[in-house]
C-alpha cells in the first residue's frame, strides 16, 4: 500500500491557498470544501497512484481537484510525494518542480 507524503513547499502552497480563499470570501467555506476534496483525493491515490496524467518529467503525475486546482506527484516504490499543490488557471510555465 502506497504512502502519501507532502514537501515543504507544496505544504505551503495548500496552506497559502486556503488562506487566500478564507480573506477573498471572508468564509471558511469554500477552504474546507477544498481541504476535504484534497484528502479525499489522497485517499484515491494511495488504492490507485497511476490514475493521474503524467507531465514531462520522469515519473511526475498530476490529477485534478475541483477542475481549478491540482495535485503534482512523484512516485517512488511506495511512496507519493505530492511536490505541487497548483492553480490550473496559472501559466504552467511557471510550475516549477
Amino acid at each position: 500500500m502506497f504512502q502519501i507524503s507532502w514537501t515543504k513547499k507544496a505544504e505551503a502552497q495548500l496552506r497559502n491557498t486556503l488562506l487566500y480563499w478564507n480573506e477573498h470570501n471572508k468564509s471558511t467555506s469554500y477552504s474546507k470544501k477544498l481541504a476535504k476534496e484534497v484528502r479525499k483525493k489522497q485517499d484515491f491515490l494511495i488504492s490507485n497512484p497511476n490514475s493521474g496524467t503524467p507531465v514531462n518529467y520522469n515519473s511526475v503525475f498530476k490529477i485534478q481537484i475541483l477542475k481549478v486546482f491540482s495535485l503534482i506527484y512523484k512516485m517512488e516504490k511506495q511512496n507519493i510525494t505530492i511536490i505541487a499543490f497548483w492553480d490550473n488557471r496559472r501559466n504552467p510555465e511557471n510550475l516549477e518542480l
